[in-house]
């Protein structure tokens, strides 16, 4: 019988280190969309992949909590500028 994994509850070590992918327009300006978000936050962003109008950038930070890295994401979802995160 297999384990059914939907029932269990991941469990992260916080503080720790986050990756999202974050795709923009390929003309959106990525460090001003970044520090609108993110402010004074230490960061690593990295071109990811470019196809057509849109650019995926890997964004790696330090997350303090769910509740950070929630919030982290929410906060990048609303930037008009950011078509899609993961």
């Amino acid at each position: 019988m297999k384990d059914d994994i939907s029932s269990k509850e991941l469990v992260i070590d916080y503080p720790c280190i986050w990756r999202y992918k974050v795709i923009v327009a390929a003309a959106s300006d990525i460090k001003a969309i970044i520090k609108r978000v993110l402010n004074e936050r230490e960061y690593a962003i990295k071109s990811s992949n470019q196809k057509g109008a849109y650019i995926s950038y890997n964004l790696e930070l330090t997350v303090q909590s769910g509740e950070d890295r929630e919030a982290v994401f929410r906060a990048l979802e609303k930037d008009t500028d950011v078509k899609f995160i993961l």
